[in-house]
């Protein structure tokens, strides 16, 4: 399979690169009610549904807009080279539900409701609610998010969902609730916007059978990691002397185990440390195993140095890698010993 080629967010929104905030607003509104779930429910529009959301989604945000224009999409999500070694940008993902950017977006759970005849009403049951639609053979779609955890999608679980249906017998005739309790099995290695199709348990009337309900799983925001496909990144905040002399990475894994990375070259701003195998659990139909922890180093430089500091950094940038005199080996060590006095050093940085 040919790689993919990149997303132009303009082009996805139908967009010149010229366009303005309110030419964004206006391209979504009218792709995401064209393309919503609960109106077209064809694969290639769920396709660019989850597009045109993440298009919103990068080009509403200033910061996200800004990397892009610059970057293009890979750049966006990979970084570029920074010309010294290093990357910049990089490590966006679109994490959220295309739904959740739906709702948020029009500020409510049925934009359609006002489009919706009275006599339907009970049709357009659901959070993401439902467009009007000539009667057929089945029942409009509906559907709803699930929220699940990282550590959930990346083990596996089982999830039970409820849902109200309405039920209309006869013609002008009552309408009855029903709450339906559903089992959800979230694989290991579960996708997010992984879809979870459950045939005829919508609502239904006379001469219409029960449409599919529809749950879209949506990973909530994990408090240490961003995925990123199979991997995980993590960004891990150090100081200046860390990325310059070394340090060590703790944390916990997505299964739980604790990691000690140890990291011994220099690390530059946006720098990445690929640990295999400790990343998301990988769909069996995938290959199996597990994707990458991708560790993405963010420096934090002093704010401020005095002229002292200054002359020491330069002299310690200036000694000699290799072959120092002994003159200058003598004073380095002399002043190694001094700073790394147990009493009266000063080089512990304060541990």
């Amino acid at each position: 399979r040919g790689a993919r080629a990149p997303m132009d967010y303009y082009e996805e929104l139908g967009l010149s690169r010229s366009a303005t905030d309110i030419d964004i607003n206006k391209a979504y509104r009218k792709l995401s009610l064209k393309y919503h779930p609960d109106k077209d429910d064809s694969p290639d529009a769920a396709v660019i549904f989850a597009r045109v959301a993440e298009a919103y989604d990068v080009l509403s945000t200033s910061a996200l807009k800004a990397t892009f224009d610059v970057l293009g999409e890979h750049g966006l999500k990979h970084g570029a080279p920074d010309g010294r070694g290093g990357t910049k940008g990089g490590h966006y993902a679109f994490e959220v539900s295309p739904v959740s950017v739906f709702e948020k977006f029009h500020g409510t759970e049925n934009p359609y409701s006002a489009l919706i005849d009275v006599t339907n009403a009970f049709e357009k049951l659901g959070r993401t609610g439902s467009a009007a639609a000539p009667d057929g053979d089945n029942g409009r779609q509906r559907t709803f998010d699930v929220a699940v955890s990282l550590e959930e999608m990346h083990s596996g679980c089982v999830k039970r969902v409820s849902h109200v249906r309405k039920t209309q017998s006869v013609v002008g005739g009552a309408v009855t609730e029903e709450t339906r309790v559903l089992t959800l099995k979230i694989p290991p290695g579960c996708e997010h916007g992984r879809r979870f199709v459950f045939e005829n348990e919508g609502n239904s009337r006379p001469g219409v059978n029960p449409g599919p309900v529809v749950y879209v799983a949506q990973a909530t925001k994990h408090a240490t990691f961003h995925r990123r496909g199979d991997d995980l990144v993590f960004v891990a905040r150090r100081s200046l002397i860390d990325g310059l002399c070394g340090t060590t990475v703790s944390l916990t894994g997505i299964d739980g185990k604790q990691l000690s990375i140890p990291v011994e070259e220099i690390v530059d701003a946006g720098s990445c440390k690929v640990v295999s195998g400790e990343g998301m659990a990988r769909r069996a139909e995938n290959g199996g195993g597990r994707g990458d922890l991708l560790v993405v180093f963010d420096l934090v430089f002093p704010k401020t140095l005095s002229p002292l500091q200054r002359e020491m950094m330069r002299a310690a940038f200036f000694f000699p890698g290799k072959n120092p005199s002994k003159e200058a080996q003598k004073a380095a060590t002399a002043f190694l010993l001094a700073a790394n006095d147990g009493v009266k050093g000063w080089s512990t940085g304060g541990k």
